[in-house]
């Protein structure tokens, strides 16, 4: 894995995490999808392995997701104003409450 990120050249690891980003997404919507939302504990094998791949994708993510983070500042000019970043808490609330069944 280590040869193959640092073998792409420095334009395209941003696009690079986005895509793993995605498949971690995938692997995460994948691993809810066989959980059951009414027990919290799972109990067969594919439950066990649901929750895996969700917290490993979770994991993964947020690791993707500060690397990106760390890339963009890397571009970031004194005069650059602060991101607002509040905005961010609408789609984690909706997703949360649509997680829970509210």
């Amino acid at each position: 894995g280590q040869q193959a990120v640092w073998g792409v050249a420095p334009a395209l690891h941003s696009p690079l995490m986005a895509v793993t980003n995605a498949v971690s997404g995938l692997t995460a919507l994948g691993g809810a999808a066989l959980l059951d939302p009414s027990d919290p504990i799972p109990k067969t094998p594919a439950q066990l392995l649901g929750a895996f791949a969700v917290v490993v994708s979770s994991i993964n993510i947020v690791g993707g997701f500060r690397v990106t983070d760390a890339m963009l500042q890397l571009f970031k000019r004194a005069d650059d104003p602060e991101p607002p970043l509040e905005y961010f808490a609408a789609p984690v609330a909706l997703a949360s409450v649509a997680t829970l069944g509210a």
